[in-house]
């Protein structure tokens, strides 16, 4: 359970470190970091350093990691007695304000096993155990035999898969080294790889040897960070309680010219109800005489053996709904009144089995010829 956990952590911490969300942390904290005092600015960049040891021949190359560039620090060669070698490596770190700091080896990418890989996105939340699983299918070694991280590649995520890039080398490559370290009194919290100058950022040490170290100097230059940004976040409330308060006053000011525009367009929409109550009263007195030639034209028209359930007079059609012993011939009777015209079914009649009558619905057009 916690080595899964442990994995999942560490899945996360590679896709947001080389992800765009890692990006954006990273220029977040630059645009940061700008606003303190510049000795705050170096105290943070030195807080982020940590010590790289490199072998080569047995000979270790002392150095000091910023930014994902490294700075040679000393080389030390093999043949030297070991106590005496780790004295200069712990006086050198000394002198450079660097003993607290995480010590890395590391390794050329020319004895890693560089390989891009496409996974489904399912593998996701357990990388380690997949890899292992794949490893003897994907490079020529037994996983038993070989220590490996991976880091995700930006825009990678694609039709439900995850690009990434594997990185191997043998365990006696790393023992080796680690033991000859250890031999002058040095141990290191992991293992990454360098190429082409540049630190790639991994740790090829299992989860289980990973050692994470906690630098007092570093707690305390990112408490007085912390510190910074309290003051700097105290500043910009008191500026805003101080624009608050020029802002209350203006809108009091705003408020009283408001009030006084809501009176006036209050009495503007009064004076617009009351016309358009009069213009509607001047439109239902003019078809008021209307309604009632087209009900007596109606009723006038349809045939004895014709009645209507429902009439509906609009301002320039007519809707009739009703039952009659001919509902087909009503079309042809309608468009022959005075004041209808267009007459139209809407929809198609049916017979009422209780009247034995035909039950219709005609749709007509009011006509301006109509006389009086």
């Amino acid at each position: 359970m916690a080595l899964a956990l442990n994995n999942t952590i560490q899945y996360w911490r590679a896709r947001i470190q080389h992800g765009p969300a890692g990006e954006f942390v990273r220029w977040w904290l630059g645009e940061l970091r700008q606003l303190l005092p510049a000795k705050w600015q170096q105290r943070l960049q030195l807080a982020t350093r940590r010590v790289v040891l490199q072998m080569d021949s047995g000979d270790i190359r002392l150095g000091v990691e910023e930014g994902g560039d490294i700075r040679a620090l000393g080389e030390f060669p093999a043949g030297e007695d070991a106590g005496l070698q780790r004295q200069r490596i712990l006086t050198v770190l000394e002198e450079s304000e660097l003993g607290e700091m995480p010590r890395f080896l590391v390794l050329d990418d020319t004895g890693v096993l560089r390989k891009e890989l496409k996974l489904p996105a399912a593998a996701e939340a357990n990388l380690r155990q997949v890899l292992t699983f794949e490893m003897d299918r994907q490079t020529p070694f037994r996983a038993a035999d070989v220590y490996f991280d991976w880091r995700v590649l930006r825009g990678s995520k694609e039709a439900g898969d995850v690009h990434l890039e594997l990185l191997v080398t043998p365990r006696a490559v790393v023992d080796n080294a680690c033991e000859g370290l250890a031999a002058r009194g040095l141990s290191v919290s992991g293992v990454d790889v360098v190429a082409n100058g540049e630190v790639l950022g991994v740790n090829l040490l299992p989860p289980e040897r990973r050692v994470t170290s906690v630098n007092p100097r570093t707690r305390l230059n990112y408490a007085l960070a912390g510190a910074a940004l309290v003051l700097l976040v105290l500043v910009m409330v008191q500026s805003l309680s101080l624009r608050a308060s020029r802002v209350e006053d203006l809108e009091a000011a705003i408020e009283a010219v408001q009030d006084e525009a809501r009176r006036v367009q209050g009495l503007r929409e009064q004076v617009e109800e009351t016309s358009e109550a009069a213009s509607f009263l001047t439109r239902k007195r003019s078809l008021s005489p209307m309604a009632i030639e087209v009900l007596a034209d109606v009723t006038r028209t349809l045939p004895d053996d014709t009645y209507l359930d429902r009439l509906v007079i609009g301002q320039d059609s007519v809707l009739m709904q009703g039952k009659s012993r001919n509902a087909q011939q009503l079309i042809e009777i309608v468009n022959k009144s005075d004041r209808l015209e267009e007459a139209a079914f809407r929809g198609s009649t049916r017979l009422d089995a209780a009247t034995g009558l035909e039950i219709f619905e005609i749709g007509a057009t009011v006509s301006a010829r109509g006389g009086g």
